[in-house]
């Protein structure tokens, strides 16, 4: 016989009078749960942190090899870099000296209206196919908008082989174009300071550098490349790429903040 002791016992509104706490606290947790995601939600809103792809690039010419490889074969929108295609494009194929002032303005100054004028003159997308072929980059494609340079898609390695190229070339042509890298202008012709990156993470070693940036079309990018330290020895490429949005300040001050982090890592 089962002891009575042990038998549940049937109270009439037990069950009720027990439900009640337990709706309470569901209640409850419904409401935390949702004002802890606007709470969350107000304070993205408030501080958001951009997204950020990053690549770099470092080929030491002393010992030809590679010694920096981070991401780079991801492409990148390149911006103004590209103008290291059209002006090697367009001395290749024998620019006059008229031709040769203005690719030292467009390389030291980065402007975009001798950029627009080489483009057009010599095929546009066929430019970047003809650099392609001359400096053999693998993951470099034309820009889908013919007309737009700057959406020229290219990788850190492929950069780096462009630069490795143009310091492969008769001394004639590479002073060409070296000298303006050399000469870059803090102030580019839109009114842009250009010497975040590398002139600002190695102000006390040679450089040459043809800086990139560009905002909005769903992104915002920061370029930073060229040659850093005596007889040109480094390569070096920093490409970035953030969302759409994100303040050109924070773009460049990250560029910078990826070639001071070079510094010790390179040596004089």
């Amino acid at each position: 016989m089962l002891d009575q002791r042990t038998t549940p016992i049937a109270v009439p509104g037990a069950k009720r009078r027990l439900r009640l706490p337990v709706t309470i606290l569901a209640v409850f947790l419904v409401i935390a749960g949702i004002l802890g995601y606007v709470v969350i939600q107000a304070s993205a809103e408030d501080h958001p942190v951009p997204e950020r792809r990053g690549a770099t690039v470092v080929f030491d010419r002393t010992s030809g090899k590679q010694v920096i490889d981070e991401q780079g074969s991801e492409r990148f929108r390149t911006a103004s870099v590209v103008k290291l295609f059209i002006a090697l494009d367009a001395l290749t194929r024998k620019a006059g000296k008229a031709d040769r002032s203005q690719l030292h303005r467009m390389l030291a100054k980065s402007d975009d209206a001798i950029a627009n004028t080489l483009w057009s003159k010599n095929g546009g997308p066929a430019i970047v196919t003809r650099t392609v072929a001359a400096a053999g980059l693998r993951n470099t494609t034309p820009p889908a908008s013919p007309g737009r340079w700057g959406d020229t898609l290219s990788t850190a390695d492929d950069i780096a082989a462009v630069y490795r190229h143009i310091l492969g070339l008769p001394k004639s042509q590479r002073d060409v174009l070296l000298k303006p890298l050399r000469e870059s202008a803090r102030t580019a012709a839109d009114g842009f300071d250009q010497h975040f990156g590398i002139p600002s993470a190695f102000h006390d070693r040679p450089w040459a550098v043809k800086q990139g940036w560009a905002a909005g079309r769903g992104s915002v990018e920061a370029h930073t490349t060229g040659l850093v330290g005596e007889g040109d020895r480094y390569v070096v490429v920093i490409l970035s790429g953030f969302a759409d949005g994100t303040s050109l300040d924070v773009a460049t001050a990250a560029a910078t903040s990826a070639a001071v982090s070079l510094v010790p890592r390179l040596r004089k």
